[in-house]
């Protein structure tokens, strides 16, 4: 740390904003829009972080889409949710922070950006049936947008691998897309898509969707608003003065900037998943010896918690580092990111066992309890276990219905073999175990009831599951061979701990007291909602709120 009373600065701005995901952008297009003169910072050669690579999905309670939609929601109804499943893990007034700030803040985007979302009504909460959950409309999505209005489009972060068949659209749209052999009336509702990728491929109109496309819009609002947007400069120091943050000093081309920040810093910079040492620090020897920052996250590259320790070198404490936003993922032949499982867990023919060939839980529950689930599995490792119906009608990972390519069989990425025997033998699956359990999880599925896990039980788990397989959505025996089985990890999609901080998103030290000029957003901050994921979006969602209240209070704060 460096108390900076005489500084020369190379670069002076109201506010300082490290980080170019959702939280980043959305506190600099804040700041902005109320005033503040704004400089943001990105350490890679591509801006967007982590979002970039997402979904691009937000969960927000009682948001202004579900009022113009007609959908019952309220402060207390998503309050109440919160706190039951929460409990005592975060500060109540951060959480009613959250939900009386977040619709707050869509209204303002979509007012003030070219931010614009739609609905997705059908999208549950993730435990949708505890006291104050919702079964549809909290989740947005953002809309499609065109690149071509970039003029960096080119330093926008593309994803390692792209959707199967190379298919723009919204989550929505692909969600009823998945299941267009088991109901094809399904395409009739997205028909929009066809002419728009055929359009894309004509006059390479570089349509995007999803996180790419929430990106790309708060891209466009900076460059239109005439933020400037350092690529290639790394935060290497906050710099303080009388105990007050009152700059930084980066590094850009191999040169050092004293960078000024009358009104603060916000980090909104990531989190450390790709630190190995920080992983084997906060997370123990098993992360070390069981899985790689490497080979199963999937955050943005940048992520190696620098604004964490960069907060941490001026007094700030941390919370939540031993944490993570978990997701069930496996690496395909030759690819340079994983391959995450989102809906393929919740349909019908499929099941996940141990190594003793044994189910230890719902397979279709959310990614963030499931991938917690196979961290803590006392069998390692474990493995999706699906057949013939499965892979004739669904998706999985970068594979299209009924297309298995034999460059994965060949690489043993992907086992195959007509009886399930042959299956357990190929994958080292105790035989004995996984025959027991497949006749089992086969008679409940015929009945339609899981009685062991409960798959298919809540609307969540339905949300997932094939609509057109009854009686359960999320069952059907796995009996036809041949026979199919995957090694899944328990990989993610950041981490959750971070810079501790208040309810006006500014960071604390360990005796509570606020750090004057330092405020933190996104995966750089302890998860706002503690150890739990509330439903899809539940990242974007909290870091897009809490960036818009740290730009918020910045902007009434005098200059340091």
């Amino acid at each position: 740390m460096t108390d900076f009373a005489n500084a020369a600065w190379d670069y002076e701005a109201d506010l300082l904003v490290v980080g170019t995901g959702a939280a980043g952008m959305t506190a600099a297009i804040v700041g902005k829009t109320e005033g503040l003169d704004v400089l943001i910072i990105e350490k890679t050669e591509f801006y967007g972080g982590t979002t970039a690579l997402s979904g691009g999905v937000a969960w927000v309670p009682n948001n202004p889409l579900m009022k113009a939609a007609g959908i019952p929601d309220s402060r207390d109804e998503a309050l109440t949710y919160l706190k039951h499943n929460v409990g005592n893990r975060v500060a109540p007034g951060k959480l009613e922070k959250l939900v009386d700030h977040g619709p707050e803040m869509v209204d303002y985007m979509q007012a003030n950006s070219a931010v614009q979302f739609q609905m997705m009504e059908d999208f549950p909460d993730y435990r949708p049936e505890t006291p104050g959950g919702c079964k549809g409309g909290r989740s947005i999505d953002p809309k499609v947008f065109s690149g071509r209005k970039l003029k960096d489009f080119a330093n926008l972060r593309k994803r390692g691998m792209e959707i199967p068949g190379g298919i723009v659209g919204s989550v929505k749209e692909l969600r009823r897309l998945a299941f267009f052999k088991s109901n094809p009336k399904g395409l009739l509702d997205v028909w929009k898509m066809f002419p728009r990728n055929l359009w894309n491929k004509i006059a390479s109109r570089q349509h995007m969707s999803s996180g790419a496309a929430l990106v790309a819009r708060l891209r466009y609002t900076l460059q239109e608003k005439g933020v400037p947007l350092w690529l290639e400069t790394s935060l290497e120091e906050l710099l303080v003065k009388d105990g007050k943050v009152v700059g930084a000093r980066v590094s850009q081309g191999g040169k050092e900037l004293m960078i000024r920040a009358r009104r603060g810093v916000i980090i909104a910079a990531g989190g450390f998943e790709h630190n190995s040492s920080m992983r084997k620090e906060y997370f123990g020897p098993k992360a070390a010896d069981t899985w790689t920052s490497a080979a199963y996250t999937s955050g943005s590259p940048g992520n190696m918690g620098d604004g964490i320790n960069a907060g941490l070198s001026v007094g700030a404490a941390l919370d939540l580092m031993d944490d993570m936003w978990w997701m069930p993922s496996s690496v395909e032949p030759g690819a340079q990111v994983p391959t995450i499982h989102v809906f393929e867990r919740g349909l019908p023919h499929f099941l996940i066992v141990n190594s003793r060939g044994q189910r230890f839980a719902n397979e279709a529950k959310p990614y963030n309890e499931l991938g917690r689930e196979i961290y803590e599995n006392d069998a390692p490792p474990a493995f999706m276990v699906f057949d013939h119906e499965y892979r004739s009608r669904y998706t999985m990972g970068t594979m299209l219905p009924g297309m298995t390519p034999e460059r994965f069989i060949k690489s043993g990425y992907i086992k195959r073999a007509d009886t399930l025997e042959d299956l357990a033998a190929q994958a080292g699956i105790d035989p004995a175990g996984l025959k027991q359990t497949v006749e089992r999880f086969n008679a409940m599925a015929t009945a339609g009831q899981d009685e062991d896990f409960h798959k298919g039980d809540s609307a969540f788990d339905r949300y997932a599951g094939d609509p057109a397989n009854k009686p359960n959505p999320c069952l059907g025996p796995v009996a036809k061979g041949p026979f199919y089985a995957i090694e899944v990890q328990a990989g993610d999609l950041g981490t959750k701990g971070g810079l501790l901080t208040n309810e006006h998103a500014q960071v604390l030290r360990e005796d509570s007291t606020v750090i004057p000029g330092l405020y933190a957003a996104g995966n750089s901050s302890a998860c706002v909602v503690g150890n739990y994921y509330p439903g899809a979006g539940g990242t974007i969602g909290a870091g897009m709120t809490y960036g818009y209240i740290a730009a918020k209070n910045a902007a009434v704060q005098t200059d340091q």
